[in-house]
């Protein structure tokens, strides 16, 4: 069984696809050196800052949540002179 089965027709519209593609117009193949290279400092800044920055994102959560339960133990321990 051939399940890829392609028609004189079908040829002729690909060969015409193909002649469009191929006329198009060629970008240039490379990127500038110097671009290359302000994109590789822009990512390695990006890195340092990221790794120094995530012991602080790390705690942030923890401090709320270690707020809240001092904020509800104080909570607690006042309840019997509040009423």
């Amino acid at each position: 069984m051939n399940w890829f089965e392609v028609t004189e027709h079908d040829e002729e519209r690909i060969a015409a696809f193909m002649a469009r593609v191929a006329a198009l117009p060629v970008r240039r193949a490379m990127a500038d050196p110097l671009q290359i290279w302000w994109k590789a400092q822009m990512l390695r800044r990006w890195d340092a800052e990221r790794k120094v920055v995530a012991p602080i994102d790390f705690m942030q959560p923890v401090e709320l949540l270690a707020g809240a339960a001092c904020l509800a133990f104080l909570l607690y321990r006042a309840l019997p002179y509040l009423f």
